[in-house]
């Protein structure tokens, strides 16, 4: 692995949620390969997913690209765009596993609390939650930073790593709010998950 973004996985690795979606992540066998970009050194990163008609030349799991001129900085200021983009790929197991068991008949109590929780927080239900608390806020960055899959990503990379340009910007709740709602998906979707046959892949 190049040792640039070796130093960036590690720095990340000390940080719980990271690890809560990176362990989500590898039960779903669906942690993204982590490959460079070159673009403006304000992109730190992205994450590029097969998308509805399964581009072939982007991998199953999907693809988190770091910028190759960001990445020359301090690891420090990459690493909340590695989570920041991982949340976007946790997203697209979530929106996978919810399909895989919204239509079962004899559900768990943990599928079925997964169920009830997804449906309040995943999609625009985060955007509404960021309009709850902060409405001006919410309407006038919906084109991006306060729209659902966004906002879930923002939220979880800020409260981890305060003080960023987008967690300054942000009324103080909105984000520690919605990563809070996120972080019990993501548990109750593991516990899903753990309850799958170990062979079981995606």
């Amino acid at each position: 692995m190049d040792e640039t973004i070796a130093n960036i996985l590690k720095t990340a690795s000390s940080n719980p949620d990271y690890q809560q979606i990176a362990n989500y992540l590898m039960s779903r066998r669906s942690y993204p390969e982590i490959a460079y970009m070159n673009k403006p050194s304000s992109n730190y990163g992205t994450f590029t997913s097969q998308g509805m008609f399964g581009n072939a030349n982007i991998p199953q799991r999907g693809i988190v690209s770091i910028n190759r001129n960001a990445s020359t900085v301090d690891p420090n200021l990459v690493a909340p765009t590695l989570v920041h983009e991982l949340t976007h790929a946790a997203e697209t197991q979530l929106y996978k596993q919810y399909n895989e068991i919204k239509g079962k008949s004899n559900k768990t109590d943990v599928e079925r609390q997964f169920i009830e929780n997804f449906t309040k927080i995943m999609g625009a239900k985060a955007t509404e939650q960021a309009s709850a608390i902060n409405p001006e806020f919410t309407k006038n960055n919906t084109a991006y930073r306060t729209r659902g899959d966004e906002a879930l990503a923002f939220a979880l990379a800020n409260v981890n790593y305060p003080n960023s340009p987008s967690e300054q910007n942000a009324p103080s709740h909105i984000d520690p709010t919605i990563a809070t709602q996120l972080m019990l998906l993501l548990e109750q979707a593991q516990r899903v998950q753990n309850q799958q046959p170990t062979s079981q892949g995606r």
